[in-house]
């Protein structure tokens, strides 16, 4: 890439030149592509420790009588530098040549150089070329993502085991890495945001420990507080992406435009930038109470004249699309917000050459004019509020759908329903309003009035009612979001009253009557509706939150003294702004501020802390004081002071309220032995909070023992906790306990589930603690997520299954904790490598197999059972069981034709390859209908798991019966598929060549009396159970057949194959290949702990399926002894003698006659029928005939020659019960590997980025 040319006085006394001209020399940096030399291994080091981070290639211009060399461009490969050189070659050597003078030529090669930089970076992010560089050598190093971002780079020591590692830190969204090269040996470390459990700072270094307890050390040597302040804001990204979507834990930032007043760019990587901008925006918001959308454009120091003190307060601007705003550089001095909506003009004032110079004054439509002197850079500061202005555009009411709902909006509540107030407390609410509206003739008032000190000290007095509103409104910030959205909330309320079911409605209904029961408003039918509809209002509007118990009570609250919709959009801002995460699922904004007071009691009142933490009562108090602002617990007059408080203040209130509340209650509590007794006190306390200034409406209201007034619990409050627990200070325990919250989630949330598997036979709670750690990470990693979001995307044409939606069950008994533990094929794939003995084996995808085996409803993912059993087999010391998946593994339709000759194709003799070829031929049959080469892998995301069952069930059948299969599947496939024609449909079976289903409708019924009996069986029982899936079957061949309806395991019921044989009367043919489908093949998964699992009901296997068997189990042990190749040899004979056997009808009688949950004897499934001797004599009748079928083909057949080598055959028993001789195969297979070990390795390689290629 061309860069801007750079002056270099040293010689290059690293670098080795590889071409050259007259002015020109390209270089290559040494030590790279090249061997481990001592050169190299300087070099590089070199290079780490200096943190200079040179790209591998450069281009240097240079005149010969000149001792400064230019760097022009540089390279990341050879091929990239090359073609710049052949740029040079091509459009400047002869140019060059042409020049007289030396100064001539290096000014127009400048020139030139600058020229194409700009041309080549004019669409990108003006990024430095060494950012540029280094951004390239993150993603190489890392093997991270294109969209993993990098955000900066700092040259860091990391410190392990007293031994410093100087290098590299490189922060990227989603990551923290380290990258050292010192004397040939690199260290890499890569540590996730989201698994950070602590972060610390002390001077110059940073201490991060993960959930995994691993502690990692790096000392900065400059930009310390920048890194600091990076790390943890990624990391609160982190943990707020997870509580915001658990499915998708990866952050991606949405660039924001940075605009700033200086003249001069910045320097600094564009994504910092923007992630600045954000961190400043989110202070800008809270600080002020605008809306989420408000991105802050800059910030001015300037001067703000203040009419009420007739001075100037210094302070800074700030400037968003929507709002200007200033604060002062004092905390709390003053404040204003001027929404630009209400901005006529601004305009430039000169008072001459003294300190108030460079002043400008704003116009307001309320005829109001701010005041700002001694500003930086006025004239863009001018021009910004301009162009702002001139891109306002007035939110408007747009039209909305009618809906034929009649309601009236609700005025405050407190109109319809007064207080009953005595003269005393009348009189003192006029005070309260004198004092108010003294305080708007000198500050202002509305949205745009001076915020000071002493609007704070009114409102600690508290707020009189009639003002209440329009002083919660603006200190609330809901004003600026109702301004943005006229018609909004009327529009959600029809839309919400057309829902006619809705579980949220239900949730909410239930509530309305327990909400305010104290005040009659909520005992009358317009306080009942009107919190109705605000409720399901939010609900549509946020379907995130939708409801939460404590909203009601809050909500009513605000109806008392607010109307309908300006409750609304109190509500709203409360849920969304000023207490995030407070009312959504598992209230994960409640739990962490209840972390958070319980380390600020810890501080302030360590000894009071100490014996409430061994009662075990602190959380089981403070939880509904936080959802419920005081509401719940303090009487409603009196939580009404705190309210007042808490729009301006915020959280800050709730914790130095609580804080008091414990401290007066300190001596008392100390004394409880019990938490049934702390309670008892803080309840009697709590009870008797009272306002003398208020009182309910209904004086017949048994008053309790009076304990506090509640003026003197939030004085008190304030002047003890006030000033030492900041707004600032809150969001950084946030923050902290933010992290170890959700920690707490995922632990609690393995707890449950590993509880509900302890009796599993495979792994113990350790085991199984540490299998769902590696699966929540491996989970997380951002390729995988990344990757997923691609898919998505696409509209589902992925090449990779992803989870279906709306499951009906979960195998671990409706857990639905597991779900977020279930995974998909690419990441089982990585456990089965990492974790299993079996990860040798490469010549079949013994993964693949295994996980198309398991995933039993072919949704592309399996649970967390379903692993359990998998791994399981694998990595127990249970060899029978393993040697019995292995044989089944290598199965069809799992070893499919095409795979077999696909890995069979390389090999060299011809011979054998064409006797082998016509082997399989032979085994998978000449119909294309029949071959299972089209089995689907579970990377293909169009394969239907009903689809395919209707196939193999109905091949099964045909082969079974011996019937003819089909030479047309049209009539089925248009049936099931829109007509569409595909090998996987097969047609039903004709009769007089009409489909079965249009001569049933043709005819009324089918002349078979048996038939008849069976399908009255069926329907009478109505619902089959097969081993890992229900189905809802008729009498197949009479009724239609549909893929819901015909089931993979179905083909075993024996009376359902006789009744289709019987209604089509077709002339079978022998033979002696017993083709199970995909599910019959799981049964061994289902029950892996039984003794008398029926082996005979797995299929025997041909010869070219054995090979690869063999050929797996050797890889498996890693090499044959003398024993395995006799065993081989001896299976090979077995398969060769039972070539000569005569075709045994012996498989019919194990075919499974109904469906029951307990086997019989011999391990058949069984099922009670409808009527057994019907079933039975249907049966022998079938024998019967297939026994004459098949001696009147043995009378026709001379001699053995006609016996094709596709019967070459053994059966499970034969092949474990040689195998099961061979020592060697039972050691190896009797082998336990530590899951343990392997899952801290997996994780050490992990988080060193040693990546495996499966």
């Amino acid at each position: 890439m061309w860069i801007p040319p750079n002056e270099i006085y040293f010689p290059p006394a690293f670098w080795i030149d590889e071409m050259h001209s007259k002015y020109f020399v390209l270089q290559k940096r040494r030590g790279h592509d090249e061997p481990r030399s001592f050169r190299s291994l300087l070099v590089n080091t070199l290079d780490s420790v200096w943190d200079t981070k040179p790209p591998p290639y450069r281009i240097l211009h240079q005149t010969p009588h000149s001792e400064v060399y230019y760097e022009i461009a540089i390279g990341l490969t050879q091929e990239e530098i090359v073609k710049d050189w052949e740029w040079l070659a091509e459009h400047l050597f002869k140019v060059l040549n042409e020049m007289e003078s030396e100064e001539e030529i290096t000014t127009f090669t400048i020139c030139k150089i600058q020229s194409l930089n700009a041309q080549n970076n004019q669409d990108e992010s003006n990024e430095s070329a060494n950012f540029k560089v280094a951004a390239s050598k993150f993603q190489q190093l890392f093997e991270m993502p294109k969209e993993e971002r990098l955000v900066n780079t700092y040259a860091c020591t990391y410190v392990k085991n007293k031994i410093p590692h100087q290098g590299n830190l490189y922060i990227s969204l989603n990551h923290i890495c380290f990258y050292s090269y010192m004397l040939g040996i690199q260290t890499k470390r890569v540590i996730r945001f989201a698994e950070l459990e602590d972060i610390k700072r002390h001077g110059q270094s940073i201490y991060l420990k993960t959930v995994n307890n691993s502690n990692y050390n790096f000392t900065l040597l400059g930009d310390v507080k920048e890194a600091y302040g990076l790390i943890e804001q990624l990391n609160k990204m982190a943990i707020q992406q997870m509580i915001q979507d658990p499915d998708s834990p990866i952050v991606d930032h949405d660039a924001s435009v940075f605009q700033r007043f200086g003249r001069k760019a910045s320097n600094k990587p564009g994504l910092l930038r923007d992630l600045t901008v954000r961190q400043k925006s989110e202070e800008y918001r809270n600080y002020f109470r605008l809306p989420q959308s408000e991105i802050i454009d800059g910030q001015i120091k300037a001067n703000i004249w203040t009419p009420y003190s007739k001075r100037y307060a210094g302070g800074s601007i700030y400037l968003s699309a929507n709002f200007f705003c200033f604060r002062s550089d004092i905390p709390d001095l003053v404040s204003l917000v001027i929404p630009m909506r209400n901005i006529k003009s601004v305009e430039q004032k000169n008072d001459g050459p003294h300190r108030y110079e460079n002043q400008i004054v704003l116009h307001t439509s309320e005829n109001i004019h701010f005041v700002f002197a001694q500003i930086v850079d006025r004239e863009v500061l001018v021009e910004k509020i301009s162009e702002l202005l001139s891109q306002f555009h007035v939110p408007i009411s747009r039209e909305r759908a009618k809906y034929d709902i009649s309601w009236s909006r609700q005025t405050a509540l407190i109109n319809s329903f007064k207080t009953n107030l005595s003269e005393e407390m009348l009189k003192i609410q006029e005070q309260k309003l004198s004092r108010w509206q003294a305080h708007f003739r000198d500050f202002g008032r509305g949205i745009s009035m001076f915020r000071t000190t002493d609007v704070i000290n009114l409102i600690v007095e508290g707020i009189p009612d009639k003002l209440r509103q329009e002083v919660w409104l603006i200190f609330s910030g809901a004003i600026h979001e109702k301004d943005m959205n006229p018609g909004l909330y009327e529009d959600l309320v029809e839309k919400a009253a057309c829902i006619k079911q809705s579980s949220v409605h239900d949730e909410i209904d239930r509530d309305l009557h327990r909400s305010l029961p104290e005040h009659p408003a909520f005992h009358h039918a317009d306080g009942i509706g009107a919190l109705r509809r605000v409720l399901q209002a939010y609900a549509l509007r946020n379907p995130q939150v939708g409801y939460c118990q404590a909203m009601n009570i809050v909500s009513s609250v605000f109806l008392l003294f607010c109307d309908e919709d300006n409750a609304f959009w109190m509500l709203a801002s409360l849920c969304e702004n000023l207490l995030p995460d407070y009312y959504k699922d598992k209230v994960v904004g409640a739990q962490i501020d209840q972390s958070v007071l319980n380390e600020l009691v810890e501080m302030h009142l360590p000894e009071l802390h100490s014996h409430l933490e061994q009662l075990g009562i602190i959380r089981m108090i403070s939880l509904s004081w936080l959802l419920t602002i005081f509401i719940s617990v303090i009487s409603y007059e009196s939580s009404l002071q705190i309210i007042d408080c808490f729009f301006y203040e915020g959280a800050k209130i709730i914790f130095v309220i609580a804080l008091q509340i414990l401290e007066w209650n300190c001596e008392a509590l100390l004394k409880c032995n019990d938490d049934g007794e702390a309670m008892e006190v803080l309840s009697r306390y709590l009870d008797g909070i009272y306002n003398p200034e208020y009182q309910l409406p209904s004086p017949a209201v048994k008053r309790k023992a009076q304990t506090q007034p509640i003026q003197t619990l939030i004085h008190e409050a304030y002047t003890k906790f006030g000033s030492s627990i900041s707004q600032q200070k809150i969001e950084e325990l946030r923050n902290k306990h933010r992290r170890l919250t959700i920690r707490q989630f995922d632990i609690d949330n393995e707890n449950t589930i590993v509880k509900f598997h302890t009796d599993n036979m495979y792994f113990d709670k350790e085991e199984l603690h540490l299998l769902l750690t590696i699966i929540r990470e491996e989970k997380s990693t951002p390729r995988k997520v990344l990757q997923q979001k691609a898919y998505s995307a696409l509209g589902g044409e992925s090449p990779i299954l992803l989870p279906t939606i709306g499951r009906t069950g979960y195998a671990e008994g409706n857990c639905s904790r597991s779900e977020s533990y279930s995974i998909d094929f690419d990441t089982f794939r990585a456990l089965f490598h990492e974790l299993t003995p079996w990860r040798n084996c490469f010549s079949i995808d013994l993964a693949e197999k295994l996980f198309r085996l398991t995933d039993k409803k072919s949704t592309g993912t399996i649970e967390f059972s379903q692993i359990i059993n998998a791994l399981g087999i694998v990595c127990s010391c249970k060899y029978t069981e393993k040697l019995k998946l292995l044989y089944i593994l290598h199965l069809p339709p799992l070893l499919s034709k095409a795979e077999i000759e696909q890995v069979r194709r390389p090999k060299s003799n011809a011979k054998e390859d064409t006797e082998e070829a016509i082997e399989a031929e032979d085994f998978f049959g000449d119909d294309p209908s029949e071959s299972i080469e089209a089995l689907p892998s579970p990377t293909d995301n169009n394969f239907d798991e009903h689809e395919y069952a209707l196939i193999t069930a109905t091949q099964h059948l045909h082969s079974l019966a011996g019937l003819s299969q089909p030479t047309s599947s049209s009539v089925l496939a248009g049936a099931i598929n829109g007509g569409r024609s595909s090998t996987f449909y097969v047609d039903l079976p004709t009769k007089h060549g009409v489909p079965m289903e249009v001569a049933r409708s043709q005819n009324g019924a089918i002349s078979c009396g048996t038939s008849d009996v069976i399908g009255n069986a069926l329907r009478h029982q109505g619902r089959f159970e097969s081993t890992d899936t229900f189905s809802d079957i008729s009498d197949l061949g009479i009724t239609k057949v549909t893929p819901p309806q015909l089931n993979v395991e179905t083909i075993s019921n024996f009376s359902q194959i006789s009744d289709l044989v019987m209604a089509t009367k077709v002339e079978r043919t022998d033979s002696t290949t017993d083709t199970k489908s995909l599910g019959s093949l799981r049964y061994l998964l289902d029950q892996p702990d039984d003794g008398n699992a029926p082996n005979r009901n797995i299929p025997n296997m041909k010869k070219a399926n054995f090979q690869f068997l063999w050929r797996s189990l050797v890889e498996i042990l890693g090499e044959q002894d003398e024993d395995m190749r006799k065993a081989y040899e001896n299976l090979i004979e077995l398969g060769n003698n039972n070539m000569r056997k005569e075709i045994s009808l012996d498989s019919f009688t194990q075919l499974n006659l109904g469906n029951g949950d307990e086997p019989d004897n011999n391990g058949n499934p069984t099922t009670p029928c409808a009527d057994t001797n019907a079933t039975t004599k249907l049966f022998q009748a079938y024998e019967d005939e297939l026994k004459q079928n098949s001696g009147g083909r043995r009378g026709g057949s001379s001699s053995d020659s006609s016996l094709d080598l596709h019967n070459w055959e053994i059966s499970i028993n034969q092949f474990i019960a040689t195998v099961l001789a061979v020592t060697s195969i039972v050691q190896g297979f009797y082998q336990k590997p530590s899951i343990k070990e392997n899952i801290e390795k997996m994780q050490k390689n992990r988080r060193k980025c040693v990546n495996t290629n499966y």
